[in-house]
């Protein structure tokens, strides 16, 4: 009992200090996921106080619901799609500028500036830089049939990640130059001693080192876009004809513009499952890659 007392005594003042973020992540992330699965068995409409208990009925109208799965198709097409060209074009960008590179330091803070813009600032931007500065310029190289690629279901996905990539690469980039500069150079020299070769080096020496930071970059970039929502509802609001609709957006439209509060608290519960899968299968896959330093 006096060892307890003594242990309480010594570290009260850390778990004091904890208590403000305990009870903001119970207020922020605990109880409205309690109550999102709670509403998502009845029929509440989203605003009134009346509802009624309707057991599974809203799960069983997810399954068959052809708007989830086409919503959710448009999902992982968008975050596997940008989740690759991010840690990619992050990842060379990052080789590039932690070379002897004249200017790196500029070149740095140039591909990190997207990062810094708002969502709703860089959609107006892209919005008029596919609708007139892009099609002014096909046109004076003789192109006169270029039109913005949000207005065509066949292109808006894939002009609605040029987007986010363009925004996104700044953190990750940034991420892998860590990695690359806690690499130890002995070993690189030790490579080249051996006669490595340039790729060989990056596959065999390099990736292998800086298997963590593409961890943490693949998950928060693939958990990211799965949860965009912004850039879509602002760029397209997930137009022309449901092309870009995703989950999120889907959920928003059937929560607060048709009204269907049970069902949206349903397609949260659901989509909150496949994030934590998703999170789970990745981080199993990522973490074999790993290897100490």
């Amino acid at each position: 009992m006096k060892a307890i007392k003594r242990l309480w005594k010594a570290e009260a003042w850390f778990v004091l200090f904890t208590i403000p973020g305990i009870a903001l992540f119970c207020l922020a992330v605990v109880i409205p996921l309690i109550l999102g699965a709670k509403y998502s068995f009845t029929n509440w409409d989203g605003v009134s106080n009346v509802l009624h208990y309707i057991g599974w009925k809203n799960y069983d109208h997810v399954i068959n619901d052809p708007q989830f799965w086409g919503a959710l198709g448009h999902t992982f097409k968008f975050a596997i799609i940008l989740t690759l060209l991010v840690n990619v074009i992050s990842l060379l960008l990052a080789l590039v500028l932690d070379s002897y590179l004249k200017f790196r330091t500029i070149f740095r803070t140039i591909f990190y500036l997207p990062t810094i813009i708002s969502v709703v600032l860089a959609a107006f931007i892209w919005n008029n830089n596919y609708s007139k500065a892009l099609p002014s310029l096909f046109a004076f190289f003789g192109y006169d049939d270029m039109t913005s690629p949000l207005g065509n279901p066949d292109y808006a996905l894939f002009g609605l990640i040029i987007i986010a990539v363009w925004q996104s690469i700044g953190t990750p980039m940034i991420i892998y130059i860590a990695g690359l500069q806690n690499i130890p150079p002995e070993l690189l020299e030790s490579a080249e001693i051996d006669g490595a070769g340039t790729m060989y080096k990056f596959w065999h020496v390099t990736f292998p080192l800086i298997a963590p930071s593409v961890t943490i970059n693949a998950i928060l970039t693939l958990t990211g876009s799965l949860k965009i929502f912004d850039l879509v509802y602002i760029a397209t609001k997930g137009g022309p004809g449901f092309s870009t609709e995703v989950l999120s957006t889907y959920i928003y439209r059937v929560a607060y513009t048709s009204f269907q509060g049970g069902y949206g608290a349903a397609l949260s519960m659901v989509f909150f499952v496949v994030l934590v899968l998703v999170t789970i299968v990745q981080l199993l896959i990522l973490r074999k890659r790993e290897v100490e330093i």
